[in-house]
């Protein structure tokens, strides 16, 4: 499944050895079982990168001593404002940039000063930052291409997708201004400027270093996709090294809120401006150099952007289908033929093992048409899965396209290549494959059961064995083997952290599985167990979201769930006040009947004032509704029994499915 980071051979590098290393090269590189690719095979298909295009790093001059100095009192009145009113901090900005005008690309290029001008900007209003967007333009590229000025820049163009989304609420004619110096456009046009001066060199600025990052944001501002630095785990917006420097520097990364829609309001001519930029990269640039792209470390995330974004209209399937099509050698364009193709076979094999260009296949699997998505299946996979699935590179490749199998068919195909080697999987430990198998046969219904047995026979513990109901939960949380529980000692055994994320996920999979009795493999063994052994896992990260999905699944029966609830009586304030139990009481509250809600809210009332002074009880006690249980007994009862009901009258169009709250996996 997706991850922040992949780790790929180390110290692999593509080309002859030369010297003293020459000797080496006959050394196995890859893992007992997994074939390796030929090496002069794998030189032969990635074509070299164009290096048509030179960027001249922008120079304009240094900033004087008395600027800096400036600058540098800014930055502390930045960083501990004392402003009393907007109105006040307003005045300042305006100040500052009265102060610094005509020195705007010799701040923007400075190694301090510019990451101060980041700050000022992000509490400038929206004419500062149209003034300020103004003054760049015409110089664009070379601020683009720099190594500090490309953070400015970034930074002002994640600022300016709020202004173009608030001048199509508000009307774009209340947007111009009119001056002694001119018209100031409005940020929509602004932003069309500055593409008109990068689409000439769109196809080198993806692959620049600097470059690449702010080509990245400049693609969510014209989908009109929100922007989420801090959820940006993939690297895709920021660098890591962008991302520390600043949290160094006291500098705040742009946050997406959940309450807000993924999208935003952008004019037409932003779309049309996406259009053509995909237009320039996909259609007008040579297969050789969209290939060169697809494993090039900088380049690579903006294909994957330009994939992943398009519009399911016409015109962006269209885009999306020429775009596989130049990546994957004319796949697209030969997806009725039958002939071989010697080429596309090498280039498969290579990108599906490189540390870059896997990263697109993964995009491909999840955005291809379902006739690509059977092409690739069975011209390149099939046959070939448990392979692919041990390789350290290929498995995340795997797991993608499993999660994103289209038909049953299909992933009983994978599911029979893939059996008899869940064993194998949980040695070398490729836990993501089989939670991926796990997820699809949940995505799909169906498969479950046969999922289910493979694992339990990967962990030792096929149907019939003597240690399965009890130990099976035990296993699967820490993808042990039975033989590796057995061994483990009582200190092993009893440290949560042993839990492994993986293990806790696939359980979690496992209890959203319908297909009848395949839940109680899980549910059986969890009730064999000490109830003060369950009791933990709530206190525990991984540990407590197996809980929860055991108490929340619609297919667990009710009877059970009412043991579960009696077996944490006594527990219930503990569990108010911590971070991962009392998402716990939660879930218990959600499916509670009307006499275990009576008993929970017994045990919350005698430490009503432990839990108001408490900063997560106060949020069970509210849930609860306690003070209206004190006060208004029946009417509390009442509601709660209203509750119910309407649960079980929407429990056929819901499927049970509960409202979950989104909180991390700390």
């Amino acid at each position: 499944m997706p991850r922040a980071e992949r780790k790929g051979r180390v110290n692999k590098k593509r080309g002859k050895k030369r010297g003293k290393k020459e000797t080496e090269e006959e050394k196995p590189t890859m893992m007992e079982g997994v074939e390796s690719t030929d090496q002069s095979t794998m030189e032969s298909t990635i074509p070299q990168i164009s290096t048509d295009q030179h960027f001249q790093a922008a120079h304009f001059g240094e900033v004087d001593e008395e600027l800096l100095g400036y600058f540098k009192n800014v930055e502390q009145t930045l960083d501990d404002p004392q402003f009393e009113t907007g109105e006040d901090q307003r005045l300042f900005v305006e100040n500052v940039y009265s102060e610094v005008d005509g020195n705007e690309f010799r701040l923007a290029t400075n190694y301090s000063c510019s990451l101060i001008l980041e700050k000022l900007l992000k509490i400038s209003d929206s004419f500062q930052l149209r003034v300020f967007m103004d003054k760049l333009t015409g110089k664009t590229v070379e601020l683009f291409v720099h190594r500090f000025a490309s953070h400015v820049c970034q930074t002002l163009l994640t600022l300016a997708a709020d202004i173009v989304e608030r001048e199509q609420e508000e009307g774009i004619e209340k947007a111009s201004t009119k001056n002694d110096a001119g018209e100031l456009l409005p940020m929509s046009k602004l932003v069309l400027e500055l593409c008109e001066d990068i689409k000439p060199h769109i196809g080198g600025l993806i692959s620049q270093q600097f470059a690449s990052h702010v080509i990245r944001v400049l693609l969510f501002v014209l989908a009109g996709k929100r922007i989420d630095e801090e959820g940006d785990i993939k690297g895709k917006l920021r660098s890591k090294k962008s991302v520390q420097y600043k949290k160094q520097n006291n500098d705040t990364l742009t946050k997406s809120t959940a309450s807000l829609s993924p999208s935003r309001k952008v004019p037409d001519s932003f779309k049309a401006m996406f259009r053509t930029l995909t237009t320039e990269l996909a259609i007008n640039m040579s297969e050789t150099e969209v290939r060169s792209l697809s494993v090039h470390r900088v380049a690579n995330p903006v294909l994957q952007l330009l994939l992943e974004m398009q519009e399911n209209d016409k015109e962006g399937i269209k885009a999306r289908n020429i775009l596989i099509d130049r990546i994957l050698w004319g796949i697209v364009t030969d997806i009725d033929s039958t002939e071989e193709n010697k080429d596309r076979d090498s280039w498969f094999e290579t990108l599906v093992r490189d540390s870059v260009g896997s990263h697109l296949l993964e995009v491909i699997f999840k955005v291809a048409p379902d006739a690509v998505y059977r092409k690739i299946f069975k011209a390149y996979i099939r046959g070939k899965l448990e392979k692919f699935c041990m390789h350290p590179i290929a498995n995340f490749v795997m797991q993608n396209l499993i999660i994103n199998v289209r038909k049953a068919k299909q992933l009983s195909q994978m599911l029979n290549e893939l059996k008899s080697s869940f064993e194998k999987l949980v040695k070398l430990g490729k836990f993501g494959v089989i939670r991926s198998l796990v997820d699809a046969s949940v995505k799909l219904e169906c498969s479950q059961k046969q999922v289910v047995e493979a694992l339990a026979s990967g962990l030792h513990l096929p149907e019939g064995s003597p240690d399965r109901q009890k130990e099976f939960v035990n296993c699967a949380m820490r993808m042990w083997t039975i033989e590796q529980w057995q061994q483990a000692s009582d200190d092993e055994r009893s440290d949560l952290y042993k839990f492994h994320l993986q293990g806790s996920l696939i359980v979690q999979g496992i209890m959203k599985m319908s297909e009848a009795n395949v839940t109680e493999i899980i549910t059986n063994s969890f009730l064999s167990q000490r109830p003060d052994v369950i009791h933990r896992w709530c206190f525990s990260p991984a540990g407590s979201r197996a809980f929860e999905a055991i108490v929340a699944s619609p297919y667990v029966n009710e009877k059970i769930k009412k043991k579960i609830m009696r077996d944490l009586g006594g527990k219930y304030t503990m569990l108010a006040k911590d971070k991962f139990g009392s998402h716990i009481l939660d879930k218990c509250w959600l499916v509670a009947d009307i006499d275990s809600k009576e008993k929970i809210a017994a045990e919350l009332v005698k430490h009503e004032h432990e839990l108001a002074s408490h900063h997560i009880g106060r949020g069970i006690l509210w849930t609860c509704k306690i003070d209206q249980y004190k006060r208004r007994h029946d009417d509390w009862v009442e509601r709660e029994k209203g509750a119910e009901r309407k649960r079980e009258m929407f429990k056929d169009i819901l499927g049970e499915t509960l409202v979950e709250k989104k909180r991390k996996l700390a």
